[in-house]
């Protein structure tokens, strides 16, 4: 259900933003399911989320809501990538700075990027884009310069199945035994963020800017 998803990222989310961004929620009445690896999804959330926030350096409103839609046969004769049948819709969209037409057709490309050098990878939304389209869905960004960015998120809606009781025994969540994890992490609201969670999650964890920082912990510590 993409509504619990997205409810319980909700304090991540903030924290990820920051204090100078209001962050509004929005959810369908019914449950917004979907079949997609939960773990890549919160991933796409996640990055439209940090590239929200860096384009309202000076704060404003990021709004991520879930609508439950039909896609028609005229609407996708105009969406030539989407197929006609019911969809669950993510809609994220921010205050921010905006984009022209020129950087909104290369925004999902590899390695493009409009932040300055040594401040992102640029592979951020071309793995939203990735992930999305592997979950059998499509994305769509609508923006204007001053004017703030959509992302429009459609996801294949699957009606929710009853529960069923399985057989066997039960594997527990898989935690840490204090096994050392390096993590390299570019954005560094995202690096301690991840590294909160995985020392919670009783892992030994140390957390690098870019590759020759990793190279160089290893070398320090015999990683």
């Amino acid at each position: 259900d993409l509504n619990l998803l997205v409810r319980d990222m909700e304090k991540m989310l903030c924290r990820l933003i920051g204090e100078d961004i209001a962050l509004e929620t929005e959810y369908t009445d019914t449950a917004a399911t979907i079949l997609a690896d939960p773990g890549q999804i919160e991933q796409v959330i996640m990055n439209l989320a940090v590239n929200a926030r860096d384009a309202m350096p000076h704060g404003g409103r990021l709004s991520i809501k879930t609508f439950l839609t039909e896609l028609d046969d005229s609407y996708t004769s105009t969406h030539t990538s989407a197929l006609p049948g019911d969809y669950v819709l993510l809609s994220v969209t921010d205050t921010g700075c905006g984009m022209d037409r020129a950087t909104i057709e290369q925004i999902f490309d590899p390695f493009f990027t409009t932040k300055e050098l040594g401040r992102g990878t640029g592979l951020g939304l071309s793995t939203v884009y990735g992930i999305v389209k592997q979950s059998g869905g499509n994305i769509w960004a609508y923006s204007e310069p001053g004017q703030g960015s959509c992302f429009k998120i459609y996801l294949p809606h699957k009606e929710q199945q009853p529960a069923v009781r399985k057989t066997g025994p039960v594997e527990e969540n898989a935690t840490g035994r204090g096994e050392h994890v390096l993590l390299v992490e570019d954005d560094e609201a995202l690096r301690e963020l991840f590294l909160e969670i995985l020392s919670r999650a009783g892992f030994n964890v140390s957390g690098a800017a870019n590759g020759g920082e990793a190279l160089l912990q290893i070398e320090e510590k015999g990683l």
